[in-house]
């Protein structure tokens, strides 16, 4: 235990040490140019927050069983003969979005912004070079088939992926083999273990579909990876150093140059089709050092080549991007700058400065977090343009640079700040840039730049506020990306009313032309005209990176955090600036959750990082020395991330954030006692919780893989389901209009998503899908009554129920309204095989939508493939290795009965795919392995007299 508790210790105070170091100015500027981010605050934030307590580190490789059991529960849901009542949700995006007139932060060229990228790769398989894929932070891998285009179109390509840190992708170059692809997790600059991933994720049809590499499980904190012509893949990662695979990731060798950290900051290869020269830079935090290979396929650690002249060592990190024989460095010392380029032009053998540098302190202190280089190929390395708060570009090998990008103004080209990939393709003509904004595009070597953000739906957000009574009005605060206003139907378009970093948010319920957002720590925005307008109120930089705060809509006061044991009393919210700090003597730990009762007034609870939860009485007169009701009595000492209210004083729900620990608690007598209501919950962070309106026995929680609800609580017998309509991604709050019914739920990647648990303006008696051989899918549905019905759009997804799409010609007219019953069916010819879930939209005559619970459908053979087969066939199942779910294909020269099972290396047979008749044909099924153990297991086919029997691999 001795040992576990200094390692805890350590680890506090690093994250104390990057918080100092790394803290935000208590000042500002006057034009209110906030500043893009406090990378180390929100880092050291979310560390305390979710760490488990016994081991003081934040296990994220739970995360990947808590994201099984999600799939497993929707799963359950979605195919449990009695439907249960979750509730349905829509994307609100934004789709894009615009900066408010109040805002300092303008772009130019009326860019729009979407959310943290650090991972794009240039599909090598597209013979236009104009499908590019994208990995965000928490926002899931998207791909787009025309980058070029503005708006381009982004397709999300799964949803099970939203919640995982995409570091790097790479595809295997070789023709023939460009279907390979892999993608590393983790980010590795945070401090302390903040942020972990989950290994390395491999496709092998070109990004459909994508399975975790076993013998990836360990290396959760991947910086690059890189594919070779001869099919070998290279990952660099922070803490287990270089690893190489020659068999397609089935296993690896350690591969660390000597001497050198385990911490691989960079790694880049120079190769045209050979092997190519592998460049390694070592050290994040440590002292870094380069080394070269011309035999990346057989080096061994002790076989790398020094330079002969290097580059300073500093103790950060650095970044470097090649070209043939020229390889330019960017160094950071620290300062978290970097004061000089280094440039080598005998492929990394010897270096020296450049002979110019960008203006002084050009990477904003911020030079561990974001950097980014690279060299136009056609320059014969004259050519580079770095990145970090902007860009700058030298034409001829560093002579001179000029800066092409700026992160704020009216004037030039605008690329948000944080630059984290920098990319030329297409023979140096075009380019690309990744950043904490989204992605930018130049067809002309970065001369103009434009975003690429239209569409790329993954803003983070930490809060969002419902107004009282306009119907889609919200406001959403968001990591690096500031304050949003909500105003339009349906998934649209925002306006950012304020910039910076964008923290709570909350509406006066009586009074909603005063509305309030935060940027960092204890400064407010505040617009007192309905959201038209709005202006900066700035108490401290006191308080947490995101402070939380509710607000009195009776007394018209904001209670807010600030440092340890204290709370800040805002009481003129409304139209003044006075507040004073009040100290509570028994509240340890800074405020993490804020709570007004709604039932006593002046009364208010505040949860801590220590996992107190202190009542305080008369809070708006009491004076600093006061004690509080300490009502912490049996509750686990995490991170207190919400209370809330049921039907009465007495009826509380809190949640704590911590992996490690019961997470969820209610109390019937104000909070005198608690009890646990994890019941079948994953080990995972619970950040928001509520009950359901008017009814003790239900609630509602945000998770780090969506929202959960439960129809009874029964302490820890308490069943908990996934709601199967909203992605598996990290989600911070969820908030209740009681007028109409209405809930919005803030995620950290996938932007708004809302739902009504009012009546639905169409009654639905029955909808069913089902596969009628060539005709196709057949799908029929049944109304009970109708109102202002437009009409319907059948919509289908193929991955887990998430990812839904309008199949172009399904749209039906309704009938209005009516209290008639009536029936309606479509047809989808010409159906894909493979596994289907298919829904109802519903379009009401003002353009609203709604959405009715999916059903699924396996299509088995491929619709218009009229050709008898001559033979009988079983083929190899796909993907293999495979998690959760396969598919199997094989072909029957005449029609029969055809069984298809899995037997497991016992002989037992476990699963039963098909066993019935089965027209001739070429036939495809798909199993989904969850609740089967990880495994080798024979899949049999048995038609006739044919039998065939073939290997499978499922890996967890």
């Amino acid at each position: 235990m001795k040992r576990f508790a200094s390692v805890a210790a350590l680890l506090a105070l690093l994250a104390v040490l990057l918080y100092t170091r790394y803290e935000w100015p208590a000042t500002f500027a006057a034009d209110e140019r906030f500043r893009y981010d406090g990378p180390a605050l929100a880092a050291r934030m979310e560390f305390e927050r979710t760490k488990d307590p016994a081991t003081g580190r934040v296990p994220r490789e739970r995360l990947l069983a808590a994201l099984e059991q999600t799939r497993q529960s929707k799963f359950s849901v979605l195919n449990s003969p009695q439907k249960t009542n979750a509730l349905v949700w829509s994307e609100r995006g934004p789709n894009s979005d615009v900066t408010g007139p109040s805002n300092g932060n303008t772009r130019a060229n009326s860019g729009i912004a979407s959310g943290r990228i650090r991972a794009i790769i240039v599909d090598s398989s597209d013979a236009t070079h104009k499908t590019v894929w994208i990995g965000g932070v928490s926002g899931g891998l998207w791909k787009t088939t025309d980058i070029t285009v503005s708006p381009a179109t982004w397709t999300l390509v799964n949803d099970f992926l939203s919640n995982l840190a995409i570091a790097d992708i790479c595809q295997d170059p070789r023709v023939g083999f460009q279907n390979i692809m892999y993608f590393c997790t983790g980010e590795s600059y945070y401090n302390a273990d903040a942020v972990q991933g989950n290994g390395v994720f491999k496709s092998i049809d070109n990004g459909v579909t994508w399975t975790l590499l076993a013998s990836t499980s360990t290396y959760v904190s991947g910086t690059r990876i890189l594919c070779d012509y001869l099919g070998n893949v290279y990952l660099a990662t922070r803490g287990t150093g270089l690893l190489r695979s020659t068999d397609g990731g089935t296993s690896w060798t350690d591969i660390t140059p000597s001497g050198l950290p385990s911490d691989i900051c960079d790694l880049e290869i120079t190769t045209t089709g050979a092997a190519g020269r592998l460049h390694v830079v070592s050290g994040i935090f440590t002292t870094q050092a380069y080394r070269f290979t011309d035999i990346p396929v057989t080096v061994t650690s002790a076989t790398w080549t020094a330079p002969t002249t290097a580059f300073p060592s500093y103790l950060n990190r650095a970044e470097i991007c090649v070209s043939g024989s020229t390889l330019y460095a960017l160094p950071v010392d620290g300062s978290d700058q970097v004061p000089t380029i280094y440039k080598s032009t005998d492929g990394g053998a010897n270096w020296a400065a450049t002979g110019a540098q960008p203006t002084a302190g050009w990477t904003n202190g911020q030079g561990w977090y974001n950097l980014g280089c690279d060299i136009d190929p056609t320059s014969g390395g004259a050519t580079c343009i770095v990145g970090a708060i902007d860009n700058w570009k030298t034409t001829d090998g560093g002579g001179s640079w000029t800066k092409i990008s700026e992160w704020v103004g009216t004037v030039g080209q605008y690329v948000h700040a944080d630059v984290h990939k920098i990319l030329f393709w297409d023979g140096g003509n075009k380019m690309l840039f990744g950043c904490d904004g989204g992605v930018h595009y130049s067809s002309d070597k970065g001369t103009t730049i434009r975003d690429r953000n239209v569409g790329l739906r993954i803003k983070q957000f930490y809060s969002c506020a419902i107004h009282p009574i306009v119907t889609n009005y919200f406001l959403a605060g968001a990591q690096d990306n500031g304050v949003h206003q909500f105003s339009n139907p349906g998934l649209g378009n925002t306006i950012e009313v304020k910039g910076g970093d964008g923290g709570f948010a909350a509406i006066d319920q009586n009074e909603p032309q005063y509305q309030f957002g935060t940027y960092t720590n204890n400064v407010y925005q505040r617009s007192t005209d309905g959201g038209a307008s709005w202006n900066t109120v700035s108490f401290s930089s006191t308080g947490r990176f995101i402070n939380p705060y509710d607000y009195d809509n009776t007394a018209n006061i904001m209670y807010c955090g600030d440092d340890a044991s204290k709370f800040r009393r805002w009481t003129d919210p409304q139209t003044g600036s006075t507040s004073d700090v009040v100290s509570i003597t028994n509240m340890t730990g800074e405020v993490t959750a804020v709570s007004v009762s709604p039932f006593t007034s002046h009364r208010v609870f505040f949860g801590t990082n220590s996992g107190k939860i202190v009542q305080v009485d008369g809070a708006n007169t009491i004076v600093s020395g006061s004690a509080g009701t300490d009502l912490s009595s049996g509750l686990p000492g995490g991170t207190v991330s919400c209370i809330n209210f049921g039907t009465s004083g007495s009826n509380l729900i809190i949640c704590e954030s911590n992996y490690g620990i019961n997470n969820v608690w209610v109390s019937t007598d104000g909070g005198a006692t608690w009890v646990a209501i994890d019941g079948n919950l994953p080990d995972m962070p619970v950040r928001w919780c509520m009950f359901y309106p008017g009814d003790n026995t239900k609630a509602y929680i945000a998770t780090e893989t969506g929202v959960w609800e439960t129809a009874l609580i029964s302490g820890g017998s308490t069943v908990w389901t996934a709601d199967p309509t909203f992605p598996a991604v990290r989600t911070d709050m969820i908030k209740y209009r009681s007028g109409d019914q209405e809930f919005a739920a803030a995620t950290h990647g996938r932007g708004l998503w809302t739902s009504n648990i009012s009546t639905l303006p169409v009654q639905l008696a029955s909808f069913s899908a089902r596969y009628i051989n060539s005709a196709g899918v057949r799908i029929d549905w049944r109304t009970i009554s109708e109102i202002n019905n437009y009409g319907f759009e059948v919509q289908k997804s193929p991955n887990d129920h998430l990812n839904y799409q309008s199949i172009d010609g399904s749209f039906t007219a309704g009938q209005g309204t009516t209290n008639e019953p009536h029936d309606y069916s479509w047809i989808e010819q010409n159906a894909q095989p493979g596994r289907w879930f298919y829904r109802l939209k519903q379009i009401d005559l003002d353009g609203t939508v709604h959405y009715f619970d999916g059903v699924l459908v396996d299509v088995l053979t491929s619709i218009g493939d009229h050709q008898t087969p001559a033979q009988f066939s079983l083929y190899q199942n796909y993907p293999n290795p495979f998690n959760p779910a396969t598919t199997f294909r094989f072909d029957l020269p005449a029609a029969g009965k055809a069984r298809l099972t899995i037997i497991d290396i016992s002989g037992k047979v476990v699963a039963e795919i098909a066993n019935g008749q089965m027209d001739a044909g070429k036939h495809s099924l798909t199993w989904n392995a969850s609740g089967f153990a990880s495994g080798v297991y024979i899949y049999r086919l048995h038609a006739g007299e044919f039998v065939a029997t073939k290997k499978l691999v499922l890996v967890r």
